[in-house]
């Protein structure tokens, strides 16, 4: 009887991994590669950072490209380098720049968008990178601030979608990016006006992109960790001692590297995006009821879960260290500086 069991529990195992695998294959949508060859793609916030390596590596793929921001100055200077790489592949590509406030409203934001596309063209590619920081503890942010990351960070992929999604639709063809953040997975100290507006991309993406499946227009959202660019730079001047510790374990990224692993997965037809060891290990742990194409993700999504709950526990427990430790030091440093009067 137990030589029987030994034989027949690794069978009905493998019969029974089988049975799910094939759940999972039939239950997954297919995934469609995207052509990029002759499209017209617009990035907001593209004339720095990652928007403007994301547009030079549409520009690499064939894509005629509009960059959108508020700056004037910065978007006459992008959109030059981005012509002079265009006209350098000879493929009689174009690229335009319009100053757009994405915290306007949104039938400003449709017009704008409009006339975009008079220019170069239905737009086929939407990126939705507008977007910028706000990091303090939560008791120190003037409410007014929870308000403008919302507009900025939320709103602004939500009109842009918006303006351009029903002509998609209608053509059959298109795709939609939004870039959320690593903080948009795990919130930690003192992003409490950030994070949820990153939390809410990723809310509004996975309901677009089931509603948009018989369209055949695609849906994707990278989740890029500390990444090396201006804005992260001001950032760090203003960032919380507790935030600067605890981003610190996640490393940094170059703009290149975050834009054209974004690129690839588009290409590739993926939904998510995650950059380094620790934000795919992030993506797994936080995949959830989000959508996945790729039955290999799926897989090790399924598979690993578990294990890196336990390892994002032991994470928890070392930046509530680090909150607890420089809450303390706070409290002994009017101690110590009387103690030096003294």
């Amino acid at each position: 009887m137990s030589l029987a069991w030994l034989v027949l529990f690794p069978v009905a195992a493998f019969v029974i991994f089988l049975v799910v695998l094939l759940f999972i294959f039939f239950s997954i949508p297919s995934r469609r590669d995207f052509h990029f060859f002759r499209r017209h793609a617009i990035v907001t916030g593209g004339s720095k950072g990652i928007g403007y390596q994301l547009a030079v590596g549409l520009i690499e793929r064939g894509c005629h490209v509009t960059i959108v921001a508020r700056n004037v100055k910065d978007l006459q200077k992008a959109c030059e380098e981005l012509q002079i790489l265009a006209d350098q592949r000879g493929q009689q590509q174009k690229v335009q720049w319009k100053s757009i406030d994405m915290t306007a409203e949104y039938d400003v934001i449709k017009a704008a968008f409009d006339e975009c596309a008079k220019e170069l063209g239905p737009i086929d590619i939407l990126i939705n990178n507008a977007g910028h920081s706000v990091q303090a503890p939560f008791c120190d942010l003037p409410v007014t601030d929870f308000e403008k990351q919302m507009k900025v960070n939320y709103l602004s992929a939500v009109y842009a979608t918006r303006a351009v999604v029903d002509d998609m639709k209608a053509r059959k063809t298109g795709h939609i990016s939004f870039v959320s953040s690593a903080a948009g997975q795990f919130a930690i100290f003192g992003y409490s006006a950030y994070s949820p507006t990153k939390f809410a991309l990723r809310g509004f993406a996975d309901t677009l992109h089931m509603e948009l499946l018989p369209y055949k227009v695609n849906v994707a959202v990278l989740y890029p960790p500390n990444t090396d660019t201006e804005g992260f730079k001001l950032e760090l001047e203003t960032m919380p001692e507790e935030t600067k510790l605890m981003s610190d374990a996640a490393g940094l990224f170059t703009p290149k590297h975050v834009a054209e692993a974004h690129l690839k997965d588009i290409a590739d037809g993926n939904y998510t995006t995650t950059i380094g060891l620790d934000g795919w290990m992030l993506g797994c742990l936080t995949a959830g009821a989000c959508p996945e194409k790729s039955l290999f993700r799926a897989l090790t999504q399924s598979a690993l879960a578990g294990v890196f709950r336990a390892i994002t526990l032991v994470y928890l427990g070392y930046f509530n260290g680090i909150t607890k430790k420089c809450y303390r030091r706070r409290l002994e440093e009017p101690k110590e500086k009387e103690e030096k009067k003294e």
